[in-house]
């Protein structure tokens, strides 16, 4: 995991670094101790997210550190290898999990920006998992639903978070959907 010091968030925001030790203290940039002195250190994702919430400008080399994790929760084990090679050449540090309550505590600590979901094998409600996400995440992540009884090759809810793939799986199709859900981040952050 990247961190920033404060000087180091002080230089990417042209501002002084007492200025980021401000934003710091009135909770408006997110930042944890380090044991020892205590010096604040700042995430990565904490940076980009406080950056494009205050407008500014995200330079070009914070974009491409930016690691893309994706969850995988299924237990059909072609499924699965089909889908962690696709994530992978689209540039996704993939975890896998059997069952849904698996990932369910991960889900929040490590705030994977896909979930990938089968929901025949993972035994997760859909639907009672996309409003967990909408109201008890402080981030939204994309999540791709694949689905056997689907009539639709490609399906996508009303804000487009929420991708639904129908099995057997398109290989294209997921493909497809990864590279749309980069393009989209990366907009996010320019």
């Amino acid at each position: 995991m990247k961190s920033f010091s404060s000087g180091d968030v002080a230089k990417i925001c042209d501002v002084n670094p007492r200025t980021v030790i401000r934003w710091i203290e009135a909770k408006k940039l997110k930042a944890f101790k380090l044991p020892g002195r205590g010096n604040n250190r700042v995430k990565h994702s904490d940076l980009l997210d406080f950056l494009v919430q205050n407008q500014i400008p995200v330079p070009s080399g914070l974009i491409v550190e930016q690691e893309k994790s994706c969850f995988i929760v299924s237990v059909e084990k072609q499924l699965v290898k089909n889908v962690q090679r696709i994530a992978r050449n689209a540039g996704f540090v993939t975890q896998v999990y059997q069952h849904g309550i698996e990932s369910g505590v991960e889900i929040a600590q490590q705030k994977p920006s896909l979930i990938m979901i089968d929901s025949q094998t993972s035994r997760v409600d859909i639907p009672a998992l996309t409003k967990a996400i909408e109201s008890k995440l402080e981030y939204k992540p994309h999540v791709i639903v694949f689905d056997e009884f689907s009539d639709h090759r490609l399906s996508a809810d009303h804000d487009s978070k929420v991708f639904k793939l129908a099995k057997p799986l398109d290989n294209y199709a997921l493909a497809m959907v990864l590279d749309s859900i980069i393009e989209t981040e990366q907009e996010a952050y320019a």
